[in-house]
């Protein structure tokens, strides 16, 4: 093979290379996309303090844009924050209204959308943990 040859077949795999990665992001970001939809609505459910069971009320409404809305049980909005959904891991930093303490708390668990279920721990922040435990279910 001529030097100009191998020069366009080395152009021509460098290209495909190129264009498959791209299309490997693509499909990654859907998978992403896909993933938030299905947690997108509100979730009921409890939370505990420390090693207690939960069986404190404990509802969230999350929205398509990565933000959430903690819920009383008169339906008010006591807390807003962000969340993401990657995978099976689930993270969440809301921070409370100031009538209710201003408090921010973040959670931690596992997300599993076959099931509608959050199970994880809750915490201070910065910590996701040194809270206690929480349930959710999907509604």
């Amino acid at each position: 093979m001529e030097r100009t040859q191998i020069n366009l077949v080395a152009k021509g795999i460098k290209k495909l290379a190129f264009l498959l990665i791209v299309a490997a992001s693509f499909a990654a970001c859907k998978k992403e996309k896909e993933v938030s939809k299905t947690i997108v609505g509100n979730w009921e459910g409890k939370w505990g303090n420390a090693n207690q069971a939960p069986t404190n009320f404990l509802k969230f409404e999350f929205g398509s844009n990565g933000e959430m809305n903690r819920i009383n049980e008169q339906g008010e909005v006591i807390a807003s924050g962000t969340y993401s959904a990657n995978g099976v891991q689930f993270e969440c930093t809301y921070t409370h209204t100031a009538a209710h303490g201003g408090q921010t708390h973040k959670i931690g668990g596992l997300y599993t959308d076959f099931e509608g279920k959050i199970v994880g721990t809750w915490g201070y922040s910065p910590s996701n943990a040194n809270g206690g435990t929480i349930e959710l279910n999907k509604q």
